[in-house]
């Protein structure tokens, strides 16, 4: 039991970093509609920024003390993604679907093609040395206060600027809304989103490298919103749950399949966005109502 315990703990910790990032993204791309194939950068700059800070500002400023080092690190490696955020929104966010995927693509490459020149951070071998101040109770507790936040901010007014600009821009600014503004918000308020993850990363697993920036990354982000529901939270978040659970759950599987795991975990993915091509969260919604039709219809009879 204890050995199926200690287990546990990564996988649940890459699930809570992975919840996160789906998250930041769910906002740019299920609350503003915006596509996004960087959204890894973010997840980097914000991972890198952190790590550096723990181990070398940190110290030189005499922050030693854990729980405030890892406090600092994540308020870090949250600024300095939305910084990069507001780098790359502020050109980029005047082109609209395949033009600013490729371009927020084009700033993945770029980044990790410098990181991977940069000695001070490792370079190609990947930034290491990084001390463990992250664990289960502080990414589920940064879990829990990002939905809430996110959660209040959708209620908002810029929260809902945001989701009517998503829904029709023309008819948005009929309506005096600032479109761009709220765009931009929702990008750099994701992106910082990511960077918090990132923090978290590195910081759990005391190592990061250029690899984290590349496409593949950010796929399985976009994956995890898409597949668990794009205007949800909580579709975002049950989205991270399938990508790291079933790909865990099939290396227990017989040899034949966990072998080939990744494509039977490829199949699955294909079969739920065939069945609910809205996401697992239209899935629940749709079967949750005649639920609870059911039982109201049993209660009424048995009466």
């Amino acid at each position: 039991m204890e050995q199926l315990i200690e287990y546990s703990i990564l996988p649940l910790m890459l699930f809570g970093i992975t919840a996160i990032q789906a998250l930041g993204l769910q906002l740019i791309l299920g609350g503003a509609g915006l596509l996004s194939l960087g959204h890894a950068a973010f997840y980097a700059v914000g991972g890198y920024s952190a790590a550096a800070f723990s181990v070398y500002a940190g110290p030189a400023l005499g922050i030693t003390q854990p729980f405030l080092l890892m406090s600092l690190s994540l308020f870090v490696g949250g600024f300095s993604a939305l910084l990069a955020g507001l780098l790359v929104a502020i050109p980029c966010l005047r082109l609209q679907g395949d033009y600013l995927a490729m371009a927020t693509l084009g700033f993945a490459e770029i980044l990790g093609t410098a990181l991977k020149n940069i000695e001070s951070v490792g370079g190609t071998r990947g930034f290491t040395g990084i001390p463990k101040l992250s664990s289960l109770a502080w990414v589920f507790a940064t879990l829990g206060a990002v939905w809430w936040a996110l959660s209040r901010f959708r209620r908002t007014g810029l929260g809902m600027a945001i989701q009517a600009t998503r829904d029709d821009e023309i008819a948005s600014r009929s309506l005096g809304i600032n479109t761009y503004s709220a765009k931009l918000s929702a990008f750099v308020v994701g992106s910082a989103i990511a960077g918090i993850a990132g923090a978290l990363y590195v910081h759990a697993l005391q190592f990061i490298s250029p690899d984290e920036a590349d496409f593949s990354r950010s796929v399985i982000i976009v994956l995890a919103v898409v597949i668990g529901g794009m205007t949800s939270l909580f579709g975002s978040v049950l989205g991270a749950l399938i990508l790291v659970a079933v790909p865990e759950a099939l290396r227990f599987a017989p040899d034949a399949i966990r072998e080939q795991r990744m494509i039977y975990f490829a199949l699955i993915v294909i079969f739920v966005m065939l069945f609910s091509p809205k996401g697992l969260q239209s899935l629940l919604e749709r079967f949750l109502p005649r639920k609870k039709s059911k039982i109201a219809a049993a209660r009424g009879g048995s009466k």
